[in-house]
């Protein structure tokens, strides 16, 4: 009877760690949507800005967007 009790009480624990990792693993998921959210509405807003390029961005001719390389990039 004892092993018996000693299994239940380590399927109850196995439970709630399951369903502990679960809200976990369900919490992350949702910040990582509204972070992808934030980010993707903000570079929309930079892509339809009409205040013109940006500090370190240039449009040439041909429209086409040239970016200032970074002082320490490897490019």
């Amino acid at each position: 009877m004892f092993a018996y009790e000693l299994q239940q009480a380590r399927q109850h624990e196995l439970q709630h760690q399951a369903d502990r990792w679960r809200l976990v693993r369900d919490a992350k998921a949702a910040r990582t949507a509204e972070r992808r959210a934030r980010r993707s509405k903000a570079r929309a807003a930079v892509r339809t800005d009409a205040g013109g390029a940006s500090a370190g961005v240039s449009a040439g001719v041909s429209g086409r967007v040239h970016r200032a390389l970074h002082p320490h990039s490897a490019a």
